[in-house]
This record gives structure tokens, sequence and C-alpha cells, in this order.
């Protein structure tokens, strides 16, 4: 039995060293070194960042997917978080120091940039990609978390540096800044907090994944350094338990997404459960069927749309009825809109929405 389990003890040794081979001195040497100076706050490092913030900020006012993209290759904001996590398994305050400067300095520019790009484009409404970094979740955080794992481990064997702008496109660092500013421009509090959040939970996840990735490959803080490596130690466990606390608003969001259904596609806006009830109240109305649900515009992704097919007139009261339905089910004060196709038509709509006083009467189009 103590044989066996020597043997699959010996074979996850070898496992674990295959995977995250010990670096050689200048290895190690080379790697402080490399992130040393990406880690640095130049002219350089200001004028890439102010650029990328620029194109991020202009990719989320003009609902862009392919300019954000192209935002997260020009940011340098990776580089100072896994230099981050190497510091606090190495024990290096120099590097450790560096990168927080960079990291504080740059986090404040962006956001002055995204204040500054949503004043001087008045009259916009948050677009989509803007509202979208608002509203974190609990998969954010498992993507950065993997991300910095990947990022650590891409750093630490050169041969695999070529993945790394795929790892800086997975990970958005510098569009939620860009984010966080335009809201916060707009004077849109909430949705500026959300895109904080979601930094905030990026950077720490891509710094601690990344730590763990080197202190695999055997990156420690020498013994006879204890007071420093208990300093790191201490830093280490603040920001594991501030990613365990960032977790509770996460997975809030991420509960009252899956209620309304906002985390699914954007064609399939209604939950389950609320697609459910639609149709099954619809069942009971013969000549009308519920045919599908669909997001309104960008601008309010609550709004929803509602597709009937009806062989007989509607009645004003079933639409009132669906609208209480939706607006119990999701959110209060949705603007509800429903498209009657086919030979149907709303009847006596008005005095079905008669004693509702100041809620707004859904829009129909036949």
């Amino acid at each position: 039995m103590r044989s066996k389990f020597g043997e699959w003890l010996s074979g996850l040794k070898l496992r674990h060293l295959a995977l995250f081979p010990p670096l050689e001195r200048e290895d190690r040497i080379k790697l402080v070194d490399t992130l040393t100076d990406g880690t640095k706050w130049s002219m350089n490092f200001g004028v890439m960042l102010g650029c990328s913030v620029i194109i991020a900020g202009l990719g989320l006012l003009q609902d862009s997917v392919a300019v954000i993209v192209g935002a997260m290759l020009v940011a340098p904001m990776m580089t100072p978080l896994i230099g981050t996590g190497l510091a606090l398994v190495h024990g290096n305050h120099r590097l450790l120091g560096q990168a927080m400067r960079a990291m504080v300095m740059g986090t404040v520019i962006s956001l002055g940039l995204g204040v500054l790009l949503r004043w001087t484009t008045p009259g916009q409404e948050l677009t989509m990609q803007v509202s979208m970094r608002g509203a974190p979740n609990l998969l954010d955080l498992a993507i950065a978390f993997f991300a910095g794992v990947a990022a650590g481990y891409a750093v630490a064997r050169p041969t695999l540096s070529g993945a790394l702008p795929g790892v800086a496109i997975s990970v958005a660092l510098v569009p939620p800044l860009a984010a966080s500013g335009i809201a916060l421009g707009s004077g849109d509090w909430l949705v500026s907090m959300g895109a904080l959040l979601l930094f905030a939970t990026n950077m720490v996840a891509i710094a601690l994944g990344s730590a763990l990735v080197f202190r695999l490959h055997g990156i420690v803080t020498p013994e006879s350094r204890l007071g420093v490596k208990l300093t790191m130690k201490r830093i280490m466990i603040g920001m594991g338990a501030a990613l365990i606390l960032m977790m509770a608003p996460l997975a809030y969001q991420m509960a009252g997404q899956l209620r309304a259904g906002q985390a699914k596609p954007e064609s399939f806006t209604l939950s389950e459960e609320m697609w459910f009830r639609l149709h099954d109240r619809l069942d009971h109305e013969e000549g009308i069927d519920f045919l599908t649900g669909v997001r309104s515009s960008s601008e309010r992704p609550e709004d929803i749309v509602i597709v009937l097919s009806a062989s007989r007139p509607v009645p004003g009261e079933l639409i009132a009825e669906l609208d209480e339905m939706i607006d119990r089910g999701i959110a209060n004060d949705l603007k509800v809109k429903f498209n009657i196709v086919q030979q149907g038509r709303v009847v006596d709509l008005d005095e079905a929405m008669g004693g509702e006083g100041e809620k707004s009467e859904p829009a129909v189009n036949e």
C-alpha cells in the first residue's frame, strides 16, 4: 500500500516538475530584470496607456468591439500586475513599489481621460459596451484569475511569450477603466462603480494567479529574509481576503442577471422562468401564441420586445396582464413593446390599462 502511494507521489512530483520546472538562476535574474523594466512608470508607459484609454473609450462610445479589442493590445497594464505577482513570491520590495506606482498612476490617468472623453462627446447615451462593464459577475473573476495564471506561465517560459497578446485580450484592464470614467462623466455612479469593481477584480485576480505560477516554478523569498517573507505573505493574504469580499457583490450581480435573463445572449434576454410563464399563460388563449422575446435596444438593455402570433383580435386585458407579469418577474417600469403578427389586432387596450395610475402604457405594433 505504501509503495503504491509512494509511486503515486513520485509520479505527481514528476508531473509537477514537467509542468513547472524550477528556473535556473540566470533565468530568474532575466525574469526579474524584464518585469522591473516593464513596470517602470515612464513617458513611454504613459503615452501607450493614454493612447490605449482613448482608443478603448472611443470604441466604447461607438459600441465597437473590434476597436476595444485593439485597445487591449496597446495597453501596457498587464506587465505591472505580473510584476506584482513576482514581487510577492520573490520578496522584491523595489519591484512591488514600482508596480504599485504604475498601477495607481495608470488608474488615475485612465479615469481622468474617460471623464474627458465623455465631456467632449455630449448628448450620447451610455452604449451597451459601457453598460456591460458596469455589471461584472463571478465569471469575470474566474477569467481574470486564469488569465493571470496564463500570463505568469508565459512569462516564466520565454518560448510562450507569443501567447501574451491573447492573454491581454482575454482579460480587460483598460476598457473597464475607460468605461468607469465615461459613466462617471455622465453622472451614472452605479455603472461607474461597477466598472471600477471589474477593474479591481481583474487586478487582484491577475496578480494572485501569476504569483501562484511563480511559486510553483520554485521562486520564493530567501529564508535569510524572514521579515520580508512575512510581510509579503501578509500582503498576499490581504489580497486573497479582498478577492473573497469582492465575490459577494459579483455573486449578487450574477444571480440578478440570471433571474432577469441578462446573462444570456442578446437574443435571449428573457430568463427561462419568464419564458415558460409566458408560454404557459398563452397556452390558454386560443388563436394567440408566444413567438419570442428579444432585447429592444442597446441604450436600454432591459427593454423587451414580445412577439405574438394571433389569428383573432388580441384583448387589451391580455396585453396588460403580460406587461404586468414581465414587470413583476424582471424589473419595475420596463418599456415593453408587443409586436402582433398575422391578422390579429388589439382591442380595448385603453380601458384595460385605465386603472394603472402613472404606469406607462405598453406599445403595441400590429
